[in-house]
This record gives C-alpha cells, sequence and structure tokens, in this order.
C-alpha cells in the first residue's frame, strides 16, 4: 500500500484548518519557495511550528530555494525530513552531512529535466528522493508523463540503497495507478475532492 501526503504551501495567510478532518494522511509537505528558484514565493516558515503543534503527522519540508542551508535552524525540530533540489548550487554532500548530524532524514528532489544518471552519487546518502512531475512552483499543473519512467528507474535502484520514492505534482486518481512510487504527494485532487478521504484511500489502494 502506498502511503500519501497532502501538500501545501507555506502561505503568509496559513490556515492549518485546511487539512482538519483529513483522516489516512501519513506526511505533511510543506512547499517553501523563496521566488529565486521558483517564480513564486511562500516563506511562513512558522507553517512549521503550526502544523506540529496542530498535528502528530510527519512533515516533509520541501525547500524550492537556492540555498537551503539559511533555513534549517528556523524548522529543523520541526520536520522530519529536509528535502532540497539537486539543482541548487554548492556543496550538497555537505548539506546532507549536516542534516544527518542534527539527526534529520534528508530527502533530494529532482525537477522534471534532470535526468536519474545524475543523483546516482547521492542514492547511498539520502532517505528519499521526490520526483518533481511539474516544474516547480504553484500547484495545478499537469503532470509530465515521463516521471512514471523516472519512478520506475528509482525503484529499481532502491533495491540497492536505502531511500524511498516520493513523487509531486499533477498526481489523481487516474497516473497513481501508474506510479511505483512509496508517497503520493498531492494538493488540489485532494483538498478539491467533495470526498478527501475516500481519495486519500483510493491513492492508498492505488496499484501498479
Amino acid at each position: 500500500m502506498k502511503k500519501v501526503a497532502v501538500s501545501i504551501h507555506a502561505i503568509d495567510e496559513f490556515n492549518p484548518d485546511i487539512i482538519k478532518g483529513l483522516d489516512g494522511l501519513d506526511y505533511i509537505h510543506v512547499d517553501v519557495a523563496d521566488g529565486k528558484f521558483t517564480s513564486v514565493r511562500h516563506l511562513n516558515l512558522d507553517v512549521f511550528r503550526i502544523l506540529h503543534e496542530n498535528y502528530n503527522i510527519p512533515i516533509i519540508a520541501h525547500m524550492m530555494v537556492t540555498d537551503p542551508s539559511n533555513y534549517i535552524d528556523s524548522i529543523i525540530d520541526y520536520v522530519h525530513i529536509f528535502t532540497f533540489h539537486y539543482e541548487i548550487k554548492g556543496d550538497k554532500k555537505a548539506l546532507i552531512n549536516e542534516l544527518k548530524n542534527r539527526k534529520k532524514k534528508v530527502g533530494l528532489a529532482i525537477d522534471p529535466d534532470t535526468k536519474i544518471a545524475e543523483i546516482t552519487p547521492y542514492l547511498d546518502l539520502v532517505d528519499l528522493v521526490l520526483v518533481m512531475s511539474v516544474y516547480p512552483g504553484g500547484s495545478g499543473q499537469k503532470f509530465i508523463p515521463h516521471s512514471i519512467e523516472k519512478v520506475n528507474q528509482l525503484a529499481i535502484l532502491k533495491k540497492k540503497y536505502a531511500f524511498i520514492v516520493d513523487i509531486d505534482g499533477g498526481i489523481n486518481l487516474l497516473n497513481a495507478n501508474q506510479l511505483n512510487a512509496d508517497i503520493l504527494s498531492s494538493t488540489s485532487t485532494i483538498l478539491n475532492a467533495k470526498d478527501p478521504n475516500r481519495v486519500i484511500d483510493l491513492l492508498k489502494h492505488s496499484d501498479l
């Protein structure tokens, strides 16, 4: 059975009730954007504390930022997995080591144009690989089909390494059945549904 994360943005006007009453969630996936790595800016880091205080659900921080190290101290106590992008500049292995030293799990996110072969040197260092099936930014984008093959490649590689596979962007009840991922992260499919708990259950039980 797959796990499901609801994706939300670290917006200024954040209301924790947006996910109130959602049953069966395995993770809360929080998108942070600095307006530089992406065209959008969502930098309300208080969202992590608020979620931590209101829900007993592990939080995945998805840092769509140019320098993730600038944000570690502000959110480290509230997150379960700190995920940053492979496409950033700087010493990624040093960042991974810093997070590991602080007893946090580490995720590595990849944009749609990044090939799996590029991240192979990091697969023995991280706990999660996040496949972006849309371009980083706002929600509501269409799913990029070649993401399915990337997930399939990772499903083979994870047998050698100790990471799990997450996918985020345009996930719905149709493409979920094609995705050999451990975690399905979704915003609109869950939050816009008439019966979001039914949708969460269907995502969990989506089979290949």
